[in-house]
């Protein structure tokens, strides 16, 4: 049942702030998105691997979006700066992050088909946003490949950094 619901906060969170960034109201999304993201950290049992893993998630969704925007790949939709990723896609990450080990645990160690998926739905999920209003592709066919290039490496490497966090957190209480 925790899988199930920490799916459905994944999901509410990253619908919340591309519908809020489509339709004006990015403030209210991400303010119910910490909510959401506070019950879920208030009721992991992985808490200490959350805090790192959100970390390490924000730095890299300011990273890999702020180069999407400087390759001119994609335009978010934003009322603030628009040279690097915008407030609202934080929540998302920091939400992705929390699904590695609880709905998507299940992929813990199996790299390949981690990559394979990622490369699928990552560029699915950046297109569904396009498709609501949440940003605009500058050319589709670029933008999907590279896309697809960024989820096959980074979704097996969030695997991998959350695998060896997890590690370091039960050698460091043993």
């Amino acid at each position: 049942m925790k899988k199930l619901i920490n799916f459905i906060q994944f999901q509410a969170v990253w619908f919340l702030c591309i519908f809020g960034a489509a339709h004006q109201f990015e403030l209210l999304a991400i303010l119910i998105s910490v909510g959401i993201i506070a019950w879920a950290l208030l009721t992991s049992e992985h808490r200490t691997h959350d805090y790192g893993m959100i970390l390490i998630g924000v730095v890299l969704g300011i990273v890999i979006d702020s180069a999407l925007i400087s390759l001119n790949l994609i335009t978010f939709t934003t009322s603030y700066w628009t040279s690097v990723a915008p407030l609202w896609m934080t929540p998302i990450w920091i939400a992705l992050v929390l699904t590695l080990q609880s709905s998507m645990s299940w992929l813990s160690g199996r790299y390949l088909l981690a990559g394979l998926l990622g490369a699928i739905s990552g560029p699915f999920a950046y297109w569904a946003g396009v498709r609501m209003g949440a940003g605009i592709f500058s050319e589709f066919v670029p933008a999907m490949i590279s896309l697809s290039v960024i989820w096959l490496v980074i979704t097996p490497a969030l695997f991998y950094i959350s695998l060896l966090l997890k590690d370091r957190h039960v050698h460091s209480n043993n």
